[in-house]
């Protein structure tokens, strides 16, 4: 039995829009695959698809160049979205693995479902794919072929083609096996193998075929396609041009970039300053030891609050440990909270409780104060004096996409939250900051794969239309 590679039945109808195109490689000696987009970011395929052993690929971007292509209708449109895949997960020994888009496809492209209960021998399955047909090299659709199970091992699915027509066929690898469900199709396995009987160009008559099961690793799937790749966000001027800039930590290497602003509310690629910060499950920036230049302070993973002085040209000083025990911690951001030209951090722990902690200006803090409680519910906040009064304010974002402005009361707290904005349930990190030179405050969100959302601040807590960046 071979390696699988496109499906001899008819044309998919619009619901299998989410079979996705994989290319690898360049020139002659390029590869196609298929896969099923899991997320907007994340498509789910055969490892197989970039090596012969599976168990030889590694995490972290392709060896080699790897574009995946989805549309709704027909890949071979004006509209189809292509994007180089920017990152590879794979399933700790399966054939299968997890493609990160550097570019998210657009919203009218669907999205599998998962299953999560396995097949049986004797069930009925569909597959969907953009290999090879019948009559087709390069299909610009999905097609899909129908399939009876013959049995279910730990890992794998043996499947038979229904009718002498229905085949796995080249390009299909990692192509999505499909039950149908009251709620539509469900993702059970990807191919990874096939005879390839009644394929273009093939004199094999035999259709069988094998899959990965994925029932079984839909929580990891699901895990993996909603984690956060840059790991933390915060803002400062690291590159002393007086220009606020964007912190982050890469999910991927762990190391900590600098993202230089442009003074106008994007950003102009990314620079390496600092590595080994995967440890790092929480940073903000701020001026914290009173020089006028911005520092970093992080919480890592064994609990201890660090301070990291900068000095104005992305480089770090000798770090001061503020504190310790602080696990609990899940959120930070940093401002004047309390009205004493020093910077404060704001702090969100596990329970709910919302906390100031005083800067003294020394690169430390001191004892917390309770602003609030009933926070468990927010699961990012931002920084900065968002209505113009002098005072910092925060901005979070509820679990249920809601964006929420709570301006600061002068008395260490905050008054209750007004509603600014709905559907936020999709942006993954935020930090505060005047991004734009204007003097107000403004928002940043990173919303997907790369893409930076600079929302210019009005000074009375609402947002305009934002500047978009790719760095």
């Amino acid at each position: 039995m071979a390696p699988a590679s496109a499906a001899t039945g008819p044309k998919a109808a619009d619901g299998f829009g989410f079979t996705a195109r994989l290319t690898i490689g360049a020139g002659d000696t390029a590869r196609g695959c298929s896969g099923a987009l899991v997320s907007r970011e994340w498509v789910v395929t055969a490892a197989s698809c970039f090596a012969d052993d599976p168990a030889q690929v590694a995490g972290g971007k392709p060896k080699e160049k790897t574009t995946v292509t989805v549309s709704r209708t027909d890949l071979s449109a004006g509209t189809a979205h292509t994007s180089e895949v920017a990152e590879l997960v794979p399933a700790a020994g399966r054939d299968v693995v997890m493609a990160r888009l550097s570019v998210s496809a657009p919203a009218d492209v669907p999205v599998v479902s998962l299953a999560d209960t396995p097949l049986a021998a004797g069930d009925e399955a569909t597959f969907s794919g953009l290999g090879r047909t019948s009559t087709e090299w390069v299909p610009g659709a999905a097609h899909t072929s129908a399939f009876t199970v013959d049995s279910v091992n730990g890992t794998t699915l043996a499947l038979s083609g229904r009718t002498s027509s229905d085949s796995v066929c080249q390009g299909d690898a990692g192509g999505p096996v499909l039950r149908e469900s009251d709620n539509g199709a469900e993702l059970v396995g990807i191919a990874t193998r096939s005879w390839r009987g009644g394929c273009l160009g093939e004199s094999e008559t035999r259709n069988n075929a094998e899959a990965q099961r994925t029932d079984d690793l839909s929580e990891w799937i699901s895990a993996t396609a909603h984690r956060a790749w840059t790991r933390q966000l915060a803002a400062g001027d690291f590159t002393g041009d007086g220009k606020l800039d964007a912190l982050a930590v890469d999910g991927t290497d762990g190391n900590l970039y600098a993202h230089p602003g442009d003074g106008k509310g994007g950003f102009t690629g990314r620079r390496q300053i600092g590595i080994q910060w995967n440890t790092t499950p929480v940073i903000t920036a701020g001026d914290f030891t009173g020089d006028n230049k911005s520092d970093i302070v992080a919480i890592r993973d064994d609990g201890t609050l660090l301070t990291y002085p900068g000095d104005g040209t992305g480089r770090f000083g000798h770090t001061i440990t503020a504190g310790t025990g602080w696990n609990s911690m899940r959120l930070l951001a940093a401002g004047d909270l309390t009205g004493d030209k020093k910077t404060d951090l704001l702090a969100a722990h596990d329970n709910g409780t919302l906390y100031i902690y005083p800067g003294d200006g020394k690169g430390g803090v001191g004892r917390g104060i309770t602003a609030g409680t009933g926070w468990d519910g927010i699961r990012l906040i931002a920084v900065g004096d968002y209505n113009g009064d002098g005072k910092a304010d925060a901005t979070a974002i509820n679990n249920n996409g809601t964006l929420y402005s709570y301006t600061n009361n002068g008395k260490n707290a905050f008054n209750t939250g007004t509603a600014v904005g709905t559907g936020w349930k999709t942006t993954r990190l935020i930090t505060g900051g005047d991004f734009n030179n204007d003097g107000k405050a403004d928002l940043l969100a990173l919303r997907n794969a790369t893409t930076f959302y600079t929302y210019p601040g009005d000074n009375k807590g609402h947002f305009s239309t934002p500047v978009t960046t790719q760095p």
